[in-house]
């Protein structure tokens, strides 16, 4: 947050540092680094490669006529098999989602009612210390299991665009 003063010449004036926008730069984007770590860029990169293997065909079918819309044809229906996969896939992770979501709500359901059954505050203070640990542990192998159950998912969708594509690579010879 800037804020702004008036110089005496009635110029408004930022009293920010000044090196502060300067860091703003420097910071990676939120969304980023989300997108980074939940797999978002190789999920862009299929959908690059789905639209290089369109654009490709495309070309094709202003040179090569009827032959060329057949395989217009079959990419489309390639694409369309590689997003009804995603779609599938995505009902997976969401389930996974939730379930997760009820482990944690019910653990920390489970601190408080420990906590309230708690007869001094040293025992308080060792139940934090074994909530906390237990679910770090939990939230690691929750981040472990989604980040496969991504890779899989990732997996199943990009298979009908690379089979596709050895297809093509293989008519071509």
């Amino acid at each position: 947050m800037s804020t702004q003063s008036k110089s005496p010449s009635g110029k408004p004036q930022s009293t920010q540092p000044q090196g502060a926008t300067q860091r703003k730069v420097e910071q990676k984007p939120q969304r980023k680094i989300a997108a980074e770590d939940t797999g978002a860029a190789k999920r862009e990169e299929v959908v690059q490669k789905a639209q290089a293997a369109v654009q490709t065909v495309a070309k094709q079918a202003l040179t090569n006529g009827q032959a060329t819309k057949d395989a217009l044809k079959s990419a489309m229906e390639t694409i369309e098999r590689s997003w009804k996969a995603a779609g599938l896939g995505t009902v997976a992770v969401n389930r996974k989602l939730i379930d997760f979501t009820r482990q944690n709500v019910t653990s920390g359901l489970d601190l408080a009612r420990n906590l309230a059954g708690a007869k001094n505050p040293a025992e308080m203070a060792r139940l934090h210390m074994v909530f906390w640990d237990e679910r770090m542990k939990a939230l690691a192998d929750q981040a472990a299991e989604l980040r496969a159950l991504s890779a899989d998912l990732l997996a199943q969708a990009s298979e009908p665009i690379r089979e596709h594509v050895r297809k093509s690579l293989s008519d071509r010879t």
